[in-house]
């Protein structure tokens, strides 16, 4: 059965914390118009007050619950920063360059729009032979790449697959917008083998098409201008960050992310044939601190299973559940634990969750 036979996290040494933000962060941050990503709306499912609850907690914290993040240097491309999650993904595997047949590369912020950054990440590891190109699922990358990865191997087109993520996304927000304290960079990367230390035993993707412009690139609007600048990327223009064409999809689509956490993650158990109290571990993409605990809360699982970096790391996109397995093998957790889930949610939008076999793998 597929499995990841190894997993690395790698992240800047430069670290903002919160006192190195402007005094006057908190009031002009809550002044600004440009809040898509803070301002939540109240959850329409009488079910779902769990978000409710953690938002009326985080209300008075501009920080978004981070106290600390990571900046990658300036001139870092996202090639660097793969290749040093990679060589820690290949060592914990036991894995040569020269065993690799296949590279996928995901890159949140990335060098150019073409060609992606497997092709050079396999050239500075020195894989050679190998197949490589870039998958796109946003925030949910990670997770499609491993899918990916096993059914090459279930066909016998390749043995061992790496993965890479990363996520500079901090240098394409300006540090007095709403939203940047609860962003951070990182990378990270997985690699994948017939067999390994973690049997990949189910997954279930979706995508909700109509969230197609909820959050996706718009440059920064003129002076004077309420909406986004849509200006295409390849004609001259303002400075470009992540935001929404569609603000009100937006809002609705972080007001239901513990709605759609927990779902997929029945949804997944299901296809499985196990019972969701089965699942000992939660890998989850962490947009905002509480969305890992609010998934088990709904779940009615312990919120203490949730693996988290938020604290000191903040967000980090398709990275984030990543890291968070990283930090539970790294830690020594993922030992007495038996069935583990990711789940992560991409721009697109799609929702995804996986099933791994802890324990009985591979130590």
């Amino acid at each position: 059965m597929p499995a990841i036979a190894g997993v690395g996290a790698w992240y800047p040494e430069e670290v903002r914390r919160n006192e190195d933000y402007p005094a006057d962060f908190h009031i002009r941050a809550r002044r600004s118009r440009e809040r898509t990503f803070n301002d939540i709306p109240p959850s329409l499912d009488p079910a779902l007050r769990v978000t409710e609850e953690f938002l009326r907690a985080e209300a008075r914290d501009p920080f978004l619950g981070a106290l600390e993040r990571r900046i990658a240097p300036e001139g870092m491309t996202a090639v660097e920063a793969e290749v040093n999650a990679a060589e820690l993904a290949l060592r914990d595997a036991g894995v040569a360059s020269k065993e690799i047949d296949c590279v996928i590369s995901y890159s949140a912020v990335f060098d150019r729009p073409t060609p992606p950054s497997a092709s050079a990440v396999a050239h500075e590891l020195g894989i050679r032979g190998a197949l490589c190109w870039g998958m796109d699922v946003a925030c949910a990358s990670a997770l499609v790449q491993v899918s990916t990865a096993c059914a090459l191997i279930e066909s016998g087109r390749a043995r061992n697959v790496l993965l890479t993520q990363s996520h500079l996304m901090l240098r394409a927000f300006p540090l007095m917008h709403p939203a940047s304290p609860g962003l951070g960079d990182a990378s990270t990367a997985l690699v994948v083998t017939r067999e390994g230390r973690w049997p990949v035993m189910a997954f279930r993707a979706v995508t909700h098409e109509d969230h197609y412009k909820s959050v996706t690139w718009v440059r920064e609007s003129a002076p004077g201008q309420q909406d986004p600048d849509d200006t295409p990327w390849w004609k001259a223009g303002g400075p470009f960050r992540v935001g929404s064409l569609d603000v009100d999809s937006a809002k609705a689509l972080q007001r239901d992310t513990v709605a759609y956490g927990a779902q997929t993650l029945k949804e997944v158990a299901t296809g499985a044939g196990i019972g969701i109290e089965r699942i000992e571990l939660l890998a989850s993409v962490e947009p905002r601190a509480w969305i890992p605990k609010g998934i088990l809360r709904v779940l009615g699982l312990d919120e203490s299973i949730a693996s988290s970096v938020f604290a000191d790391k903040a967000h980090l996109g398709a990275s984030g559940c990543i890291a968070n397995l990283e930090h539970s093998h790294r830690t020594g957790r993922t030992r007495s634990v038996d069935i583990g889930a990711l789940y992560a949610q991409g721009a697109g939008f799609t929702r995804s969750a996986m099933l791994l076999q802890i324990g009985g793998g591979k130590v």
